[in-house]
């Protein structure tokens, strides 16, 4: 048991760094820093002599070698395959254990098979990525994926200390704040993949109104950008990306209420391992607001905009770490 915790812990935090460097490669515009996949200009690794350099023109000669989007591109590519490997060899690990539960009634084998389609999932995402040049629809879907298995990870791994333990009921506002954070989650990726971090510059207000009057809904969520387009940068309209900022915006708020209501609820709960637990979510979400608005006051800066993802996956796991707490108090 204490080799297999130390396993999924290293996994967990292996999915964390995954996400975060994605992210930094995204907010870099390095997301296509490698046109082909899995390889790199049809090297393993970013060509850099004179050789590699002529033979790469040859494949790609519309692609100019630019050495560190290439880089941080190929980086992500080995830590995330570093990702699979490790969730690989969890699986197995259960899957051979000596005193195996039932199929039923095995938890721990049924969560590592999941876990291990799903980054198989994500490897087509990845792959995806490239080969239909950054769509928003898949960059949204492959940050999500991400963000689905480093909170799989994060079960498992409480799953290792709760498994003898008798669960409790878990209150239906929970749940209603699970749904409202996943919906936040998805607004902000969808902001991200469509370039629409600056749709609105100003804050409180957005161009100065309250409720901006240059938004195009229709645009910003119901029309299908086709496959084929290189969508690196963004094809929107600006109010299609207003649009979209704004909603992400509204969804703060909300997010904000739903969450603040449920904080309130439990951070004065007699259980400590709840009452921490809340604290917690509290102090992730102030991070996750404040560094929301201090980004747009600022213009996005690339640090911000990378912690801001970051700080989206320590909200959704402080969330997950309550919902354990109270499932079994």
């Amino acid at each position: 048991m204490p080799k297999t915790k130390s396993i999924i812990a290293f996994t967990t935090v292996l999915a964390f760094c995954v996400i975060v460097f994605g992210a930094y490669v995204r907010l870099t515009d390095a997301g296509l820093g490698c046109p082909d996949w899995p390889g790199c200009y049809g090297f393993l690794t970013v060509p850099e002599t004179t050789d590699e350099l002529s033979k790469a023109a040859e494949l790609f000669p519309d692609q100019v070698v630019e050495s560190g989007k290439a880089w941080r591109e190929m980086i992500h590519r080995y830590i995330a395959s570093l990702l699979g490997l490790f969730i690989l060899v969890m699986f197995l690990l259960e899957f051979f254990k000596k005193k195996r539960k039932p199929w039923g009634e095995n938890f721990s084998l049924r969560l590592s098979l999941g876990l291990f389609l799903l980054v198989v999932f994500q490897g087509l995402l990845g792959m995806w990525t490239v080969t239909l040049k950054v769509h928003p629809f898949v960059v949204l879907s492959h940050l999500i994926g991400g963000l689905a298995t480093l909170s799989l990870l994060f079960v498992y791994l409480k799953h290792q200390d709760q498994e003898e333990q008798t669960p409790s009921k878990i209150a239906p506002l929970v749940f209603i704040g699970l749904t409202l954070l996943i919906a936040q989650i998805i607004l902000g990726g969808w902001t991200s993949t469509n370039y629409a971090a600056l749709g609105c510059p100003d804050l409180p207000f957005c161009y100065g109104e309250l409720w901006p009057s240059n938004m195009d809904m229709k645009e910003g969520f119901l029309k299908w950008q086709s496959f084929g387009q290189n969508y690196e940068g963004g094809l929107l309209t600006p109010p299609a990306r207003t649009a979209i900022h704004f909603m992400h915006r509204l969804g703060a708020l909300v997010l904000t209420l739903g969450l603040g209501l449920i904080i309130l609820k439990y951070i004065n709960h007699q259980s400590e391992k709840i009452k921490f637990a809340a604290k917690l979510l509290a102090a992730a979400l102030l991070a996750q607001l404040t560094i929301g608005v201090v980004m747009v006051w600022s213009s996005i800066p690339l640090v911000l905009a990378t912690a801001h993802n970051a700080f989206a996956a320590i909200l959704l796991l402080a969330f997950v770490n309550l919902m354990y707490a109270i499932k079994f108090r």
